[in-house]
Parts: structure tokens; sequence; C-alpha cells
């Protein structure tokens, strides 16, 4: 009998229910009903926590400062996390090669695709990629990544399905 290879999906970790949200939160989705355990694996991902913040945390933004967009604390825009991260995911992107899509937490400053409020220096927001997505995207292009509410959306579902079994 040959064994199946798992699909291995990297997964924002407070979808999963552990609590590494700033808040000390959890934004559980029930994934295990459109990702089977015996075909998916689901592998938790959290940059913020990974890359040294705490939880909690004070909450944090991306935020255009001087033309350049920057990850900084909400409340104190001089405390810049952009660098941070940054290096974590240099030290970090062999982890994410090994996988063949992702499924990450909207609107989250390092997790959120195409929702993550992006503010300007005249607070007026635009809707764009998280860090962590914007250097994922940097670095493999063609990696399938969708949301908690996407998944939802059974066209977008399965597309994503799609996807992510072509790259196995």
């Amino acid at each position: 009998m040959t064994q199946m290879l798992m699909i291995k999906i990297g997964v924002s970790a407070c979808l999963l229910g552990q609590k590494v949200r700033y808040d000390g939160k959890d934004k559980f989705a029930d994934l295990e009903k459109y990702f089977d355990p015996k075909v998916y694996q689901l592998i938790p991902i959290c940059p913020e926590v990974e890359m040294g913040m705490s939880i909690p945390r004070p909450s944090i933004q991306m935020r255009v400062i001087n033309n350049d967009t920057r990850l900084v604390q909400v409340n104190d825009h001089k405390l810049d996390f952009t660098e941070q991260l940054n290096n974590w995911f240099e030290e970090n992107k062999h982890r994410f090669e090994k996988l063949h899509g992702f499924i990450l937490k909207s609107k989250s400053p390092s997790c959120g695709k195409q929702t993550t409020p992006h503010f300007n220096e005249d607070d007026s927001c635009t809707r764009k990629d998280g860090l962590f997505v914007h250097q994922l995207n940097s670095n493999k292009p063609l990696i399938p990544i969708i949301n908690e509410l996407q998944i939802q959306q059974k066209e977008l579902f399965l597309k994503f399905i799609q996807q992510i079994t072509k790259t196995t």
C-alpha cells in the first residue's frame, strides 16, 4: 500500500484556536469541516508571536510614514516592527517553501491578503496585503493564499483546492 502525501497548508494560528492574537484571544475557524485531516496537514503560523511579540500585546498596523509603508504600533508609530518581521521571514522562509498554500487571517497587519488596512499620513485608509503576505508574494508569487472568509465562498474555496493540489 502506498502512503499518500499530505497536502501541507500554513494557517494563521489564531484560526486554529491558538490564543496568539494581540488581545490574547483566538479567531477559531472550524477548518476541519473543509480540510480532511487525513489529506491536509494544517500547520500553525503566527508571524507576530514567532518574531518575538508578546501575548497580549499592543495592537499594530500598517502605516505609511514618509512615503514608506511600515508595521508600527497603533498608539506609538515610533515603535516599528517592520525589520523584525522581515528578518524573521528571512530566517524562516525555508519552512514556507515546503507548504502548498496558506489560509490566513483577513485584515491582519501581518496576514491579511488585500484586506489589511494601510493608513496614510492623513489617516485615510486603503486595503492591501499585510507584511507577511507581502513577503510571501515577493518570494513565492504563485503560492495559493485564501482567508477564513473566502473559504466560505464555494467558488473561491474550490479554486484554492485546485491550486494547492497542483503544487503537490
